[in-house]
């Protein structure tokens, strides 16, 4: 029998590529040990599919159709092993009645061999969870390179016209509107801090969210707004001016947050609500978690100070490059590969 040398990693993207960092991490790791695409073989190609020893699907619940799931399962009947990356409860842009996620939903979790999460409390939302629940792998968030740089943080600074005194809370990502950025803006406003300054920084593509967001942050000389595609080298500086990284993600999908762990990996710490992956950390007391009241939040981390809000981010980042680092998931990742993590009792984690 030919070796099985391959894995299918979909979406696949490289570095260069105006593609999220985490594909990059999963897909370099992989690479060590196989040969790694992003397409799936066509039905009549036996061959591939008996070459291939896994199937890695991302943020697919959206867009699987029946041509997908036919090739899925000519993979499964090859003896491919199909992993599901539970990102999220369900796709952020889907309703919670939309019933052909759902079912997409129940299908991927029926189907897959390996259900990876990157939170330990996400296993209660896996669907059909009593079928499927030991499944499940955890597999820590990889972590993100620390590249700060003082020469364009200094750079930055004077763009944006923000002092090396001045507390700065900053949000950025994808600017969406299931990420409740205009919670943080009136928070902001609502605290109005002396000395403190808010930047919000990422590529909006829904012109009417960033209009909303243009008006509510009027003319204040304390709020950034840089809503346009950042590139790396400066999302790096705007994170490494920051004192405390916002994330107000308050929705029924979201279960992790790869700016968590980016900010945690630059050494700073985040106000974020009671997602799951805040809920696994939650002992360790080196962010800011909250259920409702933002502005309490914010005020708290404010009232605390640059020291000692760089001492909870010094303290994220020993802990994150400990537990999340690349050796760690890249183990992971091989071990359930080669079929090292045994069955186990209805309930328990891997």
């Amino acid at each position: 029998m030919e070796k099985r040398d391959t894995v299918v990693y979909i979406p696949y993207g490289i570095r260069g590529d105006k593609t999220n960092e985490y594909i990059f991490n999963m897909i370099e790791m992989l690479e060590k040990k196989y040969k790694v695409t992003g397409n799936l073989a066509e039905p009549v190609d036996i061959f591939s599919m008996l070459r291939t020893k896994a199937v890695f699907l991302n943020w697919v619940e959206g867009s699987l159709d029946a041509g997908l799931k036919l090739k899925l399962g000519l993979y499964k009947m090859a003896g491919t092993k199909l992993v599901w990356v539970f990102h999220n409860k369900q796709p952020h842009d889907a309703g919670s009645d939309d019933e052909l996620v759902k079912k997409n939903m129940e299908w991927l979790a029926d189907q897959a061999d390996y259900i990876v999460l990157h939170s330990k409390s996400s296993a209660q939302y896996i669907p059909h969870n009593k079928r499927n629940l030991a499944k499940n792998i955890y597999i820590p968030h990889p972590v993100y390179e620390k590249r700060l740089s003082e020469e364009r943080m200094t750079e930055l600074r004077n763009r944006y016209k923000i002092s090396e005194s001045d507390f700065v809370f900053t949000m950025f990502g994808m600017i969406r509107p299931y990420k409740h950025y205009e919670d943080g803006i009136k928070a902001f406003k609502e605290l109005s801090p002396a000395g403190a300054k808010l930047i919000l920084a990422g590529r909006c593509i829904d012109l009417k969210y960033a209009s909303y967001l243009k008006k509510l942050c009027g003319h204040s000389e304390n709020i950034i707004l840089d809503l346009r595609y950042i590139p790396d080298a400066v999302l790096d500086a705007i994170i490494g001016i920051s004192d405390v990284i916002v994330i107000p993600y308050v929705n029924d999908s979201s279960m992790n947050s790869g700016v968590m762990m980016q900010a945690f990996s630059n050494e700073k710490t985040v106000i974020i609500p009671n997602i799951c992956m805040a809920r696994d950390l939650a002992p360790q007391r080196f962010f800011y978690g909250y259920k409702s009241k933002l502005e309490k939040a914010m005020l708290k981390a404010y009232q605390n100070g640059k020291d000692m809000n760089r001492d909870l981010g010094h303290r994220a980042y020993e802990y994150v490059t400990q537990h999340n680092n690349l050796d760690i998931v890249s183990n992971r990742l091989n071990v359930m590969l080669d079929g090292g993590f045994r069955k186990k009792k209805r309930g328990k984690r891997r």
